[in-house]
C-alpha cells in the first residue's frame, strides 16, 4: 500500500511540473511557501471561495457534482444546485473546524504571492474562467483574516 501511495504521489508531482495546477492549488502553494500553511488546510479554505468566484462559468459542472453527491436532482435548477454544492463544502469545512481565512498573511506580501500563483496556474490548466494576478490578489485578500 505505501509503495503504491508513494508511486501515485510521484506521478502527481511529475504531472504538476508539466501541466500547471488550478487556482486553488496555486494559491495553496504560495500560502504554504510563504507562511508554512499546511497544503490540505489551504486547499480546504480556498476551494469554496474559488468555486464561488467562478460563478456561472462553473455552474453546470458543479450541478453535476451536486447530483453525483446526492445534494440535487438532475432536474433541479443548475445555478441553485451549484450553489448548494459550494455551500456543502463550506458546511463540511465548518464541521471539521476549518477556518475561513488566515491571520498570518502580510498585506505587503500579497502582490508577490499573486504573481507566483498566476505564474503557476496559467496559461495551460483548464479552468472555467481565466484570472490574472489581480484575480489572485483578490482571492488572497479574501482569506486574510
Amino acid at each position: 500500500f505505501v509503495a503504491h501511495m508513494l508511486h501515485a504521489s510521484y506521478l502527481a508531482g511529475t504531472a504538476f511540473t508539466k501541466s500547471y495546477v488550478g487556482y486553488v492549488h496555486a494559491v495553496a502553494h504560495t500560502l504554504g511557501g510563504q507562511y508554512n500553511v499546511p497544503h490540505g488546510l489551504a486547499n480546504a479554505v480556498l476551494m469554496p471561495i474559488v468555486l464561488d468566484e467562478f460563478g456561472e462559468s462553473a455552474y453546470e459542472k458543479l450541478h453535476q457534482l451536486a447530483v453525483a453527491g446526492g445534494l440535487s436532482k438532475e432536474s433541479d435548477n443548475v445555478a441553485e444546485s451549484a450553489k448548494k454544492f459550494i455551500q456543502e463544502i463550506r458546511d463540511m469545512n465548518a464541521r471539521m473546524n476549518i477556518p475561513t481565512g488566515f491571520d498570518n498573511i502580510v498585506e505587503a506580501d500579497i502582490p508577490m504571492m499573486a504573481e507566483h500563483a498566476d505564474a503557476e496556474a496559467n496559461p495551460l490548466y483548464p479552468v472555467p474562467d481565466i484570472w490574472d494576478a489581480d484575480g489572485f490578489r483578490k482571492l488572497i485578500e479574501s482569506v486574510r483574516a
